[in-house]
């Protein structure tokens, strides 16, 4: 493969075990190959982050057994030199495959969203009305250099995407995604991947602002703007470093002035703050 990221890395030596596991289970060829192109695929974005937080050869073959039609068997290892590696038996063709058969499901999707519109009203105010449906918002891909969802410029920051989301009044992390409410009232909900839709209802964590505990690490002119906690504890605080105390409400405009995200795992132990970048300064947690 061109690609030599440790993902690329990864499917050149697994590909082999992973298709001959599925083959010695009885899985005909060409299945077992769609089976695992699917499964690589669908793990290529935020494949750095399940390799830090999952046992990926664990997690990926019982994946692929159940795409294949098998009993997934959770905590199972991928077989071991079940194959030589065969270089005109490479993953290539088959991710290429997998991709375009990915591609063409959205497609049906879509066009099952615009059937349903179109059984309501006629096929002409149908295809209007789907014509004047707003371009779903940008997504990069960029990890994040903070521990927390945040949001700053127009944009949403999650794990592994930038949403770019204008007019977000209000936020709160919901699982790997985040649910939002915008200025015009509206309440989204946004995945791990950046897709965004409506929200059927806001969480409660939306209007009610977490209660975080005493902040022993902050600074003599640090002001405290917002807290959220932390998925596997703790708390995250935002920290402005820009006021002079006693004087929360004037801006003290010097080259000092900053804003961090400081990271509490007890009451007593604070992380080092972790400076937001310049173009951030109206960077929220919430």
């Amino acid at each position: 493969m061109a690609d030599r990221s440790d993902f690329a890395h990864y499917v050149d030596a697994r590909w082999p075990d992973l298709v001959g596991g599925l083959e010695d289970e009885g899985v005909a060829p060409d299945d077992a190959r769609i089976a695992v192109a699917e499964v690589l695929l669908a793990s290529r974005r935020g494949w750095d982050r399940r390799v830090r937080e999952e046992q990926v050869d664990l997690v990926l073959w019982a994946e692929a057994r159940e795409r294949a039609g098998l009993l997934a068997r959770p905590g199972e290892p991928v077989p071991h030199a079940v194959r030589p590696r065969d270089p005109r038996d490479g993953p290539e063709a088959w991710l290429a495959r997998a991709e375009h058969l990915r591609a063409a499901r959205r497609r049906r999707g879509a066009w099952r969203g615009l059937a349903v519109a179109a059984a309501v009203a006629v096929l002409a105010t149908g295809w209007a009305w789907w014509a004047a449906q707003p371009s779903p918002p940008e997504v990069r891909e960029e990890a994040n250099p903070l521990p927390v969802a945040w949001y700053a410029d127009g944009e949403l920051h999650l794990e592994d995407v930038v949403v770019e989301l204008p007019g977000v009044d209000a936020f709160v992390v919901d699982g790997s995604g985040a649910v939002a409410r915008l200025r015009s009232g509206e309440v989204v909900r946004v995945d791990a991947e950046g897709d965004v839709e409506p929200a059927d209802e806001a969480p409660a964590g939306l209007d009610a602002p977490p209660s975080p505990p005493p902040v022993s690490g902050l600074g003599r002119y640090d002001v405290l703007l917002q807290s959220v906690p932390l998925p596997d504890g703790g708390w995250a605080h935002l920290v402005d470093s820009s006021r002079r105390d006693g004087a929360q409400d004037a801006l003290r405009q010097s080259e000092t002035g900053r804003r961090a995200v400081l990271v509490c795992r007890t009451t007593a132990t604070c992380e080092e703050p972790v400076t937001v970048g310049v173009g951030a300064g109206t960077i929220r947690l919430r």
